[in-house]
């Protein structure tokens, strides 16, 4: 399917709902609660929320990227990176650009980040080429389409994540 075809508005309309209920879970965490460890290997609620920050921000850059016209549907790795991200039998490391630092965090300045980082990347969805395809080390050949498909994706794995350590904060 080339991203013509591909109805952006619902992909968007998925993502900010995505974003809400993610603001939505960390905004309530009071400032203990936000720093507290829940259990050993863990991050905390307000390290979650700065490694999804970290996230968007860098792929709103990439976003800002020149790229080349796909000669592969825009798309193709949709399924592959659903398949992926929503597997929460796996556990992944992440990238040390994106790996929040072991210290203590604000609350308002974390849900601040987390907010201007959403809005950053709502303006760089609207800007940019869905149809070019950048390469990143991260993911090698990857359509700016299917980095806001990541984007989903990764930000409903950490919703999962968050609402498990919420409740382990308020047990």
């Amino acid at each position: 399917m080339a991203t013509e075809t591909v109805d952006t508005e619902i992909l968007f309309t998925r993502l900010d709902g995505t974003f809400e209920e993610l603001v939505n879970l960390v905004s309530p965490v009071d400032e203990d609660g936000m720093n507290l460890l829940p259990f050993p290997g863990s991050w905390t609620v307000a390290q979650l929320a700065t490694h999804v920050t970290k996230s968007n921000n860098a792929i709103a850059q990439a976003l800002d990227m020149e790229g080349t016209r796909a000669t592969r549907p825009a798309d193709q790795r949709v399924e592959q990176l659903r398949a992926m991200f929503l597997d929460f039998s796996t556990r992944f490391q992440s990238p040390d650009f994106i790996t929040p630092e072991d210290r203590l965090y604000q609350r308002e300045a974390v849900i601040r980040d987390l907010r201007g980082s959403i809005v950053r990347l709502k303006e760089k969805r609207s800007q940019a080429d869905l149809a070019e395809v950048i390469s990143l080390k991260v993911f090698s050949e990857i359509s700016k389409l299917e980095l806001l498909y990541f984007v989903l994706f990764h930000t409903q794995r950490h919703i999962r994540q968050l609402k498990n350590l919420i409740r382990c904060v308020n047990e």
